[in-house]
C-alpha cells in the first residue's frame, strides 16, 4: 500500500493532464444606482444630536417650599432650587402635580427641569402681578416706550451646556392679556381707538447658546409671542412636544418652535396647533431633520424670514398639514437675506392648505411693512427638492417668487399630486423641473373659511 499514492498521482497526471479551468461565469450588468438627488442632504436623515448628560441628583420643588395652588408666586423658590443644582454640579428638578405661578427665572447648565403629569409652570395672567405698568395708563406710544421694557422670557438660559426640559407637564404663558395689547390688536381697533398703545411681548422659553439641549414630552400653551426659541444651539433634540395657542387671529405671532442658529437638530413626533409659524428655522441653520410631525392651523413649516446667515442641508419628511395657511414655506426679503440651499421636503400630505408651496424672496413683514435693512443682504434660494407630496383643497398650487437680481434656481418637483383652484405662480425664477406632477385645477376645491378666520 505504501506505493499506492504515488501510482495514483501518476495515473491522474497521465490521464487528465492539467487540472480543468474553472467555469466561466457570465458578466452581469451593474445594478442601476439611484440617480443623485438635485440637493445635498446626504446623511441628514441620520442626524441624531448628542443628548445632555445630567448628574443623577434629584431636587423636588415642593421640598424647597413651592406651592402648586395656582395662587402663590414661586419665583424665589425656582431661583433657590436652580442655585442649589448649580452648586451641586447639576441634577434634575422635579415639579410635582400642581399649578406653580412664577415670574421669569433662569436655568443653569447640567440641569433637567422635569414636569410630572399634571404639573403646570404658569405665568401670571395680568401685568400687575409681575410689576408691569397697565398699558392703558400711557397716553402715547413714545411714553410707553420710555417707561416700559419687554420682560425676560418666563424660562430662559444663556451660554449653557447639557440642559433638558422634559414632560409630561405644561408650561403656560397666560398670553391673553398680552395679545390684547399687540400690534394686531392695535390694527383691529385703529378706527375706534386711534393711537392705541402696543406693548412689545416676551417669548415663553428662550435658550440662547447651549451645547446639547433636549426638549421632550412637554406641552407649551398660550405664549405672549413665540413659544420655544432655541438660539445658537449645537445638538438640539425636540421630540413629542405639543404646542397650543388660538389660531383664529386673536393670538398673533405665537410661533411654536423657532430654532436658529442651530447645528444638528432633530425635531420629531410633535403636535402643533398655533397662530403663526408652527416650526420655523431662523437664520444660520445646518444639518436639520424635521420628521413625523402633525401640523394644524398656523403657517406651516417655514424658513425665514431673516436668513442673513443662510440655511443649508435640511430634510423635512413624513409630516401632515391640515387647515394651515401655508405648508412648505421659505420666505425672505431684501435687507435681511442670505443663501437658503439644499433643502428637501418628502412624503408630505396637505389638506385644506391654501398656500401649500411658497418660495418667496419678496416677502413683506406685516409688523414691519417699511423695513429696509442692509441693501447688501440680498436673499437667494437654490437647490430645493419637493417630492412625494399630496395636496388637496389648495387655493393655488404654489408660489415661487424670486427677485429680479436674485432669481430662484434649481427647483425640482417630483411625484406630486395637487388639487387647487389656481396653477403655480412663478416670477423671477428659473423654470422648475416638473417630474410626474399631476395638477388638477378646478374652481371651488379650496374650503371657504368663515369671516374672521385667516
Amino acid at each position: 500500500m505504501k506505493n499506492a499514492i504515488p501510482v495514483l498521482l501518476l495515473a491522474l497526471l497521465a490521464g487528465c493532464g492539467t487540472p480543468p479551468a474553472p467555469p466561466i461565469m457570465p458578466v452581469l450588468p451593474a445594478a442601476p444606482s439611484e440617480p443623485p438627488l438635485p440637493v445635498d442632504v446626504a446623511g441628514v436623515e441620520l442626524v441624531r444630536p448628542s443628548r445632555p448628560i445630567i448628574p443623577d441628583r434629584r431636587f423636588v420643588l415642593t421640598e424647597f417650599g413651592a406651592a402648586g395652588d395656582g395662587v402663590t408666586m414661586n419665583t424665589s423658590i425656582f431661583e433657590h432650587v436652580i442655585a442649589a443644582v448649580a452648586q451641586a454640579g447639576g441634577g434634575k428638578i422635579i415639579v410635582p402635580k400642581g399649578v406653580y405661578l412664577t415670574a421669569p427665572f433662569t436655568l443653569c447648565s447640567n440641569l433637567e427641569l422635569h414636569l410630572e403629569e399634571g404639573a403646570v409652570i404658569k405665568a401670571p395672567d395680568n401685568f400687575a402681578a409681575t410689576g408691569l405698568p397697565d398699558p392703558a395708563s400711557f397716553k402715547t406710544q413714545a411714553e410707553a416706550n420710555a417707561r416700559y421694557q419687554v420682560p425676560a422670557p418666563l424660562i430662559s438660559g444663556k451660554n449653557l451646556h447639557d440642559v433638558a426640559l422634559t414632560g409630561p407637564g405644561t408650561i403656560d404663558g397666560s398670553g391673553a392679556h398680552w395679545w390684547a395689547w399687540s400690534e394686531r390688536a392695535a390694527r383691529n381697533v385703529a378706527q375706534t381707538q386711534p393711537g392705541r398703545i402696543v406693548f412689545r411681548r416676551p417669548h415663553l422659553v428662550v435658550i440662547n447658546g447651549c451645547e446639547r439641549l433636549l426638549v421632550a414630552d412637554l406641552t407649551f400653551i398660550n405664549s405672549p409671542m413665540f413659544h420655544l426659541v432655541p438660539r445658537n444651539i449645537t445638538d438640539l433634540t425636540i421630540e413629542r412636544v405639543k404646542v397650543r395657542a388660538p389660531w383664529d387671529g386673536s393670538a398673533p405671532n405665537t410661533d411654536a418652535i423657532d430654532p436658529g442658529p442651530v447645528t444638528r437638530a432633530w425635531i420629531h413626533h410633535c403636535d402643533i396647533d398655533t397662530g403663526d409659524d408652527n416650526i420655523v428655522i431662523k437664520s444660520g441653520g445646518t444639518d436639520i431633520l424635521i420628521e413625523d410631525n402633525v401640523i394644524k392651523h398656523g403657517h406651516g413649516i417655514s424658513i425665514g424670514s431673516e436668513t442673513t446667515a443662510g440655511v443649508n442641508r435640511m430634510l423635512v419628511r413624513r409630516c401632515t398639514f391640515e387647515d394651515t395657511d401655508n405648508g412648505i414655506r421659505i420666505k425672505s426679503m431684501r435687507g435681511a437675506g442670505g443663501l437658503v440651499q439644499n433643502i428637501r421636503y418628502t412624503d408630505i400630505t396637505m389638506k385644506n392648505v391654501p398656500n401649500p408651496i411658497v418660495l418667496q424672496l419678496d416677502y413683506t413683514d406685516n409688523n414691519r411693512p417699511d423695513f429696509k435693512g442692509d441693501p447688501a443682504k440680498v436673499p437667494a434660494i437654490r437647490h430645493i427638492l419637493i417630492d412625494h407630496v399630496t395636496i388637496k383643497g389648495a387655493r393655488i398650487a404654489g408660489i415661487i417668487h424670486g427677485l429680479p437680481d436674485s432669481p430662484i434656481t434649481n427647483i425640482t418637483l417630483q411625484d406630486i399630486t395637487v388639487v387647487a383652484e389656481k396653477d403655480f405662480d412663478i416670477k423671477d425664477a428659473e423654470s422648475p423641473v416638473f417630474e410626474r406632477v399631476s395638477r388638477i385645477i378646478k374652481a371651488g376645491v379650496a374650503p371657504r373659511r368663515p369671516p374672521g378666520e385667516r
